[in-house]
């Protein structure tokens, strides 16, 4: 059972379930109609379409049966490692509880850490990150802890305009709290990922249906259900309007002479996060088909991984001297020649170490 003042949050780490306790920190106070969503920003990028920091997602709200109870479009930006917090109106004023969440990116791509929302009765849910990378979406590590835990999870990257794969995900939130003891012997991590309505995540544009459990002859099934058409609960048209607008000034960007736009991975390819958290692994990210990020050096492994190609490269010192990461030059070196033509443009530096969660191996 969870401690008083948290809420046990099941996680993920190298398949393996746990628990990560959300102290109330990361909830919102009650709204008397309506609930209150909170997303923790691990990373994003600024200089986008936009020329903002990462965009908010949409976010459409259902109950358990389905039903659509609301929207809040074009939320607005947040920046690295910091929290949003949307409210998102129920229709009717209703006071139903929202047990599904459908999150759809907008322009600019942020990389997810957590979620959690408050509903009009006051209970807590939450959601982290881990299940990006688990299910196989486009993944990263944060720099930002869970509040009330030791606990750093991974982030999953959402964007709207193409530049990765994942343009949304939905929640099934009550399947993502511990309620009793065993129930993580219960299930197993392909439940979560590949069931459907627990989290799914989307690659189309602008997703607008959540899969959703109903009861039949006694059986739990999927179902469907879309906000598509439904008058005033669409993306503002004006939202719409600018995201074409911003989509055709980027095509004619790209005719003309102006700097060519650039992909995310080109964009994260001037970034360099230094690392000393033993569970930030250069070895696993570099491995990872579904990694994206900035080029990353562990100092706790002293390697270094160069997201571009995927390649490990040890730190050089007394053991490597060439074909090895300088620290001092923060450039790759090889065969006695640095390998990058200019510095880059933000190293970050990530001390302290994140824990992993309580249950996990």
């Amino acid at each position: 059972m969870a401690a008083a003042g948290v809420i046990n949050v099941i996680s993920v780490v190298a398949r393996v379930l746990g628990i990560v306790q959300f102290g109330m920190d990361n909830f919102a106070p009650p709204e008397s109609v309506g609930s209150t969503v909170k997303i923790q920003v691990g990373l994003d990028f600024e200089g986008g379409l936009n020329n903002a920091g990462g965009d908010l997602p949409d976010i459409r709200l259902f109950n358990e049966a389905g039903k659509f109870l609301g929207m809040a479009a074009d939320p607005g930006g947040v920046g690295d490692g910091a929290t949003g917090e949307v409210k998102v109106d129920h229709i009717g004023d209703s006071g139903q509880q929202a047990a599904y969440a459908l999150f759809s990116a907008n322009n600019n791509a942020i990389c997810i850490a957590s979620a959690s929302i408050t509903w009009p009765n006051g209970d807590n849910y939450g959601w982290v990150g881990d299940w990006g990378q688990a299910c196989g979406g486009s993944w990263f590590y944060s720099n930002v802890f869970i509040k009330g835990s030791g606990y750093k999870p991974n982030c999953l990257w959402i964007d709207g305009n193409g530049d990765q794969p994942q343009t949304g995900f939905q929640v099934h939130w009550p399947e993502f709290v511990q309620r009793s003891e065993g129930q993580l012997d219960q299930i197993d991590v392909d439940y979560y990922c590949n069931s459907g309505p627990p989290f799914k995540m989307y690659t189309d544009p602008e997703p607008s249906s959540i899969t959703y459990w109903v009861l039949s002859n006694g059986e739990k099934k999927r179902d469907t259900t879309t906000t598509e058409g439904l008058d005033g609960y669409s993306p503002t048209q004006s939202g719409l309007h600018a995201r074409r607008q911003l989509q055709r000034r980027q095509a004619a960007d790209n005719s003309s002479t102006s700097a060519p736009f650039l992909s995310l991975s080109q964009r994260l390819s001037d970034l360099l996060v230094f690392d000393d958290a033993t569970d930030h692994s250069a070895i696993e990210l570099c491995a990872s088909e579904t990694s994206l990020g900035p080029d990353f050096a562990s100092t706790t492994e002293e390697l270094f991984c160069r997201m571009s190609d995927k390649t490990l490269w040890p730190f050089c010192g007394s053991t490597y001297v060439d074909d090895c990461f300088d620290v001092n030059l923060q450039q790759l070196v090889v065969g006695g020649k640095v390998t990058r033509d200019r510095k880059y443009t933000k190293v970050m530096n990530w001390g302290g170490s994140g824990k992993g969660a309580s249950g996990t191996k």
